[in-house]
């Protein structure tokens, strides 16, 4: 699977299905450079088409960041938040632009010890108001603003 590894995957009741994959990634063409990670997801509906399909590659998280997120969505079904982690953020919440906070699960890869995983998919007309990676001890180590690249992304859908 040209040195894809699955990190996570899942089924919404609509028969909705997500994959997020990653593998070393070569910002030259060559070997990977050290840290450098492409992570992807995939969004299909029930019968099999391709929904939505976005990600990022480059240093494993941008230097002096505990959190790379990136978000975004297609012309139908579900918007996408994918970010990768330091392994000192135990827990990430997204925060909505009407303020509700919803838990973002992480996921784990040995593959990728260097970052952890958070996924979620929301309803592509919920504005999204910004991400926040929390220690273990529930205190905040970063937050990603969200608001801005939600009212692009509203306008051009």
């Amino acid at each position: 699977m040209n040195g894809q590894i699955v990190i996570a995957e899942g089924t919404q009741g609509d028969g909705v299905s997500w994959v997020v994959w990653a593998r070393r990634h070569s910002s030259g063409g060559g070997e990977p450079g050290p840290g450098e990670l492409l992570s992807m997801i995939r969004i299909t509906s029930a019968g099999g088409r391709i929904l939505y399909e976005g990600g990022g590659g480059g240093p494993a998280l941008s230097p002096g960041s505990l959190m790379d997120v990136g978000s975004g969505g297609g012309d139908e079904g579900p918007y996408s938040l994918l970010a990768r982690v330091h392994p000192d953020i135990r827990r990430v919440e997204l925060v909505t632009a009407a303020g509700e906070a919803l838990d973002v699960p992480i996921y784990d890869s040995a593959d990728f010890p260097e970052v952890r995983f958070a996924v979620l998919l929301v309803p592509r007309d919920l504005y999204l108001g910004s991400v926040i990676g929390f220690d273990g001890n529930g205190k905040e180590l970063e937050r990603f603003d969200l608001a801005f690249h939600q009212r692009f992304w509203h306008e051009h859908r």
